[in-house]
């Protein structure tokens, strides 16, 4: 299998509502924020293409995602309306051979001990968010993990007739775009180690839920998640619950969202490291990763949008 590294290119082009305003991708001016990259321009806006591929991750195919202001709302109540597009993003992981797949030991709470371990993969992710209107809009940049256990569905939480509340993404972060500009940054591979570690953790509550856990599960959850929390920082509401084995990231779910109907797009890239040797499928490999899980992890009593 492929060894070293191999960097799938998971390209976003913003929409053509960029032209229909009359704008031109020069015209976007580029802010730089924490753990900037170096700015280099995008490539011109194009047409999204909203059939695009899944399942494929090879370098030459583009994975679009962006929301124009006639989107409809995701989620919308009395007191909140959120506004979200969404794309699934595979990890070129293989599947285990049946052999593997057999030799796989238990590891409670998981069904089995996990092919893929964190430790495997190194996964590090470059975007670039594209604000086409002419005001300023923050973007809440939204990574929700997959491994070959589940996938994190956070939803929203009804708290009372006055408060509705959306759960945390795996990664949630929430970014000032000033209009008609970009906005560039790293998620690097400490971040999306520590993803791992918090979806193992949260899934680990959510198949056995503690006798003695100190708060609800719900807020645990959103604890885990919260973008200030490190699974190494000793926290001692969390680290009991850290399983010893981490199963590694198979893809997420990368969003978008905003509070008001917006356009803006997307674009990320990323670089992926095989640190075991045998498990990410190389370039131009036909056959398909072990692909988005069927089983889903959410708060309990989480709403999900549209």
């Amino acid at each position: 299998m492929n060894s070293g590294k191999t960097s799938p290119s998971v390209k976003v082009r913003a929409p053509n509502f960029a032209s229909r305003a009359g704008l031109s991708p020069r015209a976007l001016p580029h802010v730089g924020r924490r753990r900037a990259l170096s700015l280099v321009p995008l490539a011109a806006l194009g047409t999204i293409v909203a059939a695009c591929s899944q399942g494929n991750a090879s370098v030459d195919t583009p994975i679009v995602l962006g929301m124009t202001s006639t989107a409809p709302a995701y989620y919308s109540d009395d007191e909140i309306t959120l506004y979200e597009a969404q794309k699934q993003v595979p990890l070129p992981i293989r599947k285990p051979t049946s052999a593997e797949e057999s030799a796989l030991g238990k590891d409670p709470p998981f069904p089995h001990a996990p092919f893929l371990l964190a430790s495997d993969v190194s996964v590090e992710i470059h975007y670039t968010i594209s604000n086409i209107d002419k005001t300023d809009h923050t973007v809440e940049l939204l990574i929700d993990p997959w491994n070959e256990f589940g996938r994190w569905a956070p939803g929203v939480t009804v708290v009372d007739d006055d408060d509705t509340e959306p759960n945390f993404s795996g990664i949630d972060e929430y970014l000032l775009v000033p209009a008609l500009s970009r906005l560039e940054g790293t998620i690097t591979t400490d971040d999306t180690q520590n993803l791992a570690a918090n979806m193992a953790t949260v899934e680990n509550v959510l198949l056995d839920p503690p006798t003695n856990l100190s708060v609800d599960v719900g807020t645990f959850c959103n604890h885990v998640f919260n973008v200030q929390h490190r699974s190494n920082d000793g926290d001692p509401l969390v680290t009991p619950y850290i399983p010893k084995i981490i199963p590694g990231l198979t893809g997420f779910d990368l969003g978008i969202r905003t509070e008001e109907q917006a356009n803006v797009a997307i674009e990320i890239v990323m670089d992926i490291t095989d640190n075991n040797g045998d498990r990410v499928l190389p370039d131009g490999s036909t056959e398909a990763p072990i692909g988005r899980p069927s089983t889903v992890f959410s708060p309990p009593g989480a709403l999900q949008g549209n």
